[in-house]
């Protein structure tokens, strides 16, 4: 401080002021490009925030929430500020509140908590305390709440495994949560010590819970491989008998076959090895549960990986009565097929399954049929098979052709499987099944994004075309969509729309942004370019 010791405050201000300037313009001169990066993450923030305006309140809170996300670690004071309206909004409780009002403010606070957890412990400790509020939650509303701060804690194990374990203890005793398997897995990977003493909480819950949702959760944790789900965790040598004995005094007080069937009859072999004297309540619950239950679905509980097994699973949905039972066991076959790398059977059943059974999969044997026929076509690239991969990817239904092309194109990408030049003319044959498809916009505007990030990468000169294309189809799909679909969601567009864009046409990306007639989708794709572009600045 003696460098100012003969100056008035004013003089010293000026000084500080000076130096300060000083140390911007260096550092500019030193690293231009963060400073653009920057300004360009500041006009986009602009522009959500405006955007946030024109939605309703719990919204524009889920908004703001990610706009602290965003900028926490570049501009952490207003990012704080932010996060803490956005709670604010969901704290507020109106004189007359509906229950479907009631329903999406507590639904929103449970958003703002995943977020907020892993970012400052105060504000997220006063969401938690909102959907904690035991003496006012109503009883439908126990086990959505207990689901939040699961959520939450799952996504916090990395960082803070013990906190996460208090926030799944909280949970228990708020829920009972629907699955709070999804947090004894990871916190299982991180910290054993600490998931042991979580798994011995639920334990004591479950003896408590009507429902067996608990008993169900703890089954995939204590025998993960015997509902096939991998191999086992290192649980507690007394964790399985404990867990089977919780499971006899839940049959004791009633049998309920869909608890049996889910819970019960994968482990029966294990109430012979460690419980062999009760285990004869269980034999009688899964005896009880067949006659009542078709043998279709008895089928399904076998999750051996066993090559025969697909003739057997086969033949059941052969002879299978029920439309939804042969659906299942058929899909069954087919996945087992495609798990033991023979895709072409695994794509042979699907394609012999009748119209009534891909009906009963709701949607879902579309999906299939394309993926598969792109992670087959992954493998013969691999392999050099290039006969059998365009055979392969060509076999799929028209209409859902461009979505198999995109899709292989994509995970060549992402492995660096191929290179510019190369992927080319697989790049122009997407586009053009894309452009052939007789699809709804609704279905297919989520691919032209994601061809729009494949052509940044391998067609950078096509890119603004793509991006207007892309654009087109997003606002016809928007024309056609109910309004209760359309809400903000974090995951829809994530990493589609590259940074670079803005290197390549500023102009073009800022245009294309504005015209997007949906609030929601045009927020949600500024987010992602705003993550996108924020990732450019170097600490």
């Amino acid at each position: 401080m003696l460098i100012y010791a003969d100056k008035r405050p004013s003089e010293k201000l000026f000084l500080i002021c000076v130096i300060l300037l000083a140390f911007r313009i260096s550092t500019f001169a030193q690293n231009p490009g963060n400073e653009l990066w920057r300004v360009r993450a500041e006009a986009i923030t602009e522009d959500l925030i405006n955007d946030g305006q024109q939605l309703p309140p719990f919204r524009r809170a889920v908004l703001r929430a990610r706009l602290a996300e965003r900028w926490w670690h570049d501009d952490p004071r207003r990012a704080a500020g932010r996060l803490q309206s956005a709670i604010e909004i969901v704290e507020q409780v109106p004189n007359k509140e509906t229950v479907a009002e009631r329903r999406e403010r507590l639904e929103t606070a449970g958003v703002l908590l995943k977020i907020a957890i892993r970012l400052d412990r105060k504000l997220a400790q006063r969401l938690v305390a909102l959907l904690a509020d035991e003496e006012n939650l109503k009883d439908i509303e126990h086990t959505g709440n207990a689901d939040a701060l699961i959520t939450a804690a799952a996504s916090l194990v990395d960082l803070d495994p013990r906190r996460a374990a208090e926030l799944g203890a909280l949970a228990l005793r708020v829920g009972p949560p629907s699955d709070v398997a999804t947090l004894l897995f990871p916190l299982y990977k991180r910290n054993v010590v600490v998931a042991n003493g979580l798994l011995a909480q639920t334990m004591a819950a479950a003896k408590e819970d009507p429902s067996g949702q608990l008993l169900n959760s703890l089954t995939y944790v204590v025998f993960p491989k015997q509902k096939g789900w991998g191999d086992p965790l290192p649980v507690p040598e007394h964790a399985p008998r404990e867990l089977l004995q919780l499971d006899i005094a839940f049959l004791n007080r009633g049998v309920n076959c869909g608890a049996v069937i889910g819970f019960i009859t994968p482990v029966l072999g294990e109430f012979e090895r460690l419980l062999p004297q009760q285990a004869a309540v269980a034999r009688q619950a899964v005896s009880q549960c067949q006659a009542l239950i078709p043998v279709d679905a008895q089928q399904l509980v076998d999750h051996s990986n066993r090559e025969n097994r697909i003739e057997e699973l086969l033949k059941a949905a052969a002879d299978a009565k029920e439309p939804i039972y042969r659906a299942a066991l058929t899909y069954e076959a087919a996945n087992l097929a495609r798990l033991n790398k023979n895709y072409e059977l695994a794509l042979k059943i699907l394609d012999g399954m009748s119209k009534e059974s891909r009906e009963c999969m709701g949607g879902s044997w579309e999906t299939y049929r394309w993926d598969w026929a792109a992670e087959a076509a992954v493998e013969h690239y691999t392999n050099e098979r290039l006969l059998e991969m365009n055979r392969t990817l060509d076999g799929v239904p028209a209409e859902w052709q461009a979505f198999a092309k995109t899709a292989f194109l994509d995970r060549l990408t992402d492995r660096k499987l191929i290179k510019t030049g190369p992927a080319l003319p697989f790049l122009n044959d997407a586009r053009t099944a894309l452009r052939r498809s007789s699809l709804p916009d609704t279905d297919k505007y989520g691919c032209y994004f994601l061809l729009l990030r494949l052509t940044v990468k391998h067609d950078p000169a096509a890119a603004s075309a793509a991006l207007k294309e892309a654009i087109a189809s997003l606002n016809r799909a928007e024309q056609a969509m109910n309004k209760d679909e359309k809400t903000l969601n974090s995951s829809g567009f994530l990493q589609l729309l590259p940074a670079s864009l803005l290197e390549m046409d500023e102009f073009a990306v800022k245009e294309g942004l504005a015209s997007i007639t949906s609030v929601e989708m045009r927020a949600q794709l500024r987010l992602d370019l705003l993550q996108a572009t924020l990732g450019k600045i170097k600490k």
